[in-house]
């Protein structure tokens, strides 16, 4: 079977994770990577049986190198705007990890761009691509459950380190993790808060098609640590009163990452929504019942990394669902922008 060639740009921890998910696959395989810590080149060329020639310690090298097909960005935030453009200068295929851009000047400094050039370029959220999302999709695009009224949904995972003063305990931002690092890209919304976002946008556009300036932001309560970086937000999108999304993103909580949607007749709770298990449970209740679904999972960026290659082997330059496409992108990074740049109700009390 043809296969995909994938270079890794990057080889942080989401990389390794994103690279174990090549070993279930007959139709992509790691060709090529790249990484300026030559700890780093060792374990992957090691783990992942990369010939020596495809390892590169300079990032362009990898872009250049003709027998890559596809480029898997994984730097941090700060960097994705750069590589993407470089990227697309060469005409080379991407899968850049979220959120492609950190701001909407960004996205549209690349969108000028992109449109002389002819590359697969999409973004990673790879739960649009796990079995449950298609199951839910229908649900909600075939009105099973009745009209939206509302969806509540959140990402919280617990980053904070724990320290003892005088025999007690404290928590507070490990400072030493890049997402806590403002001029990294850092911050909880960037990080998490793009993930329940994405998915009010995507529901909105199988439903309503909301414009974009009809979005509004309402409720927006955010929290920062000293280095300037949120680590605690939440706001409410209001989809030109169709229905309303609340989103809360936290580094500071205990990991959770459930999501309500409700509708007229009916609602649906997924729980693991963004990064679930190999056992993710969905509660589905009717006016009559309520029925409880399991599914199985393999890697969770498996099924990304299959569906973004097969639609590359077929030639296919624009992202068809499930991945996300360039109007996707624009419109989540547009919101984004402005949930980040978002004053209304600011928490500025800052913790240590």
């Amino acid at each position: 079977m043809a296969k995909i060639n994938w270079g890794i740009l990057g080889l942080g921890n989401i990389a390794l994770k994103f690279a174990d998910a090549f070993s279930n696959l007959d139709n992509a395989k790691i060709k090529g990577i790249a990484s300026n810590s030559d700890k780093k080149l060792i374990l992957f060329k090691e783990q992942f049986k990369v010939d020596q020639k495809y390892c590169f310690k300079n990032y362009q090298d990898l872009i250049l190198c003709p027998e890559i097909d596809v480029i898997y960005i994984a730097l941090p935030n700060s960097f994705h705007a750069k590589y993407i453009n470089e990227c697309a200068e060469l005409n080379k295929h991407v899968l850049i990890e979220k959120p492609a851009f950190t701001n909407i000047d960004d996205f549209n400094n690349f969108k000028n761009k992109y449109k002389n050039v002819k590359c697969y370029f999409t973004e990673g959220f790879m739960y649009r691509h796990l079995p449950y999302f298609q199951y839910i999709k229908k649900i909600i695009q075939n009105k099973t459950l009745g009209d939206i009224k509302n969806i509540n949904s959140n990402f919280k995972v617990r980053l904070f380190k724990e320290r003892r003063i005088f025999g007690l305990k404290f928590k507070s931002p490990n400072y030493s993790n890049r997402l806590f690092n403002k001029s990294l890209g850092g911050g909880s919304i960037l990080d998490l808060g793009c993930y329940p976002l994405s998915l009010s946008t995507f529901i909105d556009s199988i439903l309503f098609k909301t414009n974009i300036k009809d979005i509004k932001l309402k409720s927006v309560n955010t929290e920062y640590c000293d280095s300037g970086v949120d680590i605690h937000s939440t706001l409410v999108l209001n989809f030109g009163e169709k229905f309303t999304s609340k989103v809360m993103c936290s580094f500071k909580e205990k990991m959770n990452q459930n999501t309500f949607i409700n509708f007229t007749n009916g609602s649906i709770n997924i729980e693991e929504t963004w990064a679930p298990t190999n056992n993710q449970k969905i509660l589905i209740i009717n006016k009559s019942d309520k029925k409880k679904l399991e599914f199985k999972n393999n890697n969770i960026y498996s099924y990304q990394i299959k569906n973004i290659s097969n639609q590359l082997l077929d030639n296919q330059i624009s992202p068809i669902f499930p991945s996300i496409n360039l109007d996707e992108i624009e419109k989540n990074t547009y919101l984004l922008d402005k949930w980040i740049k978002n004053n209304q109700g600011v928490n500025e009390n800052k913790i240590l």
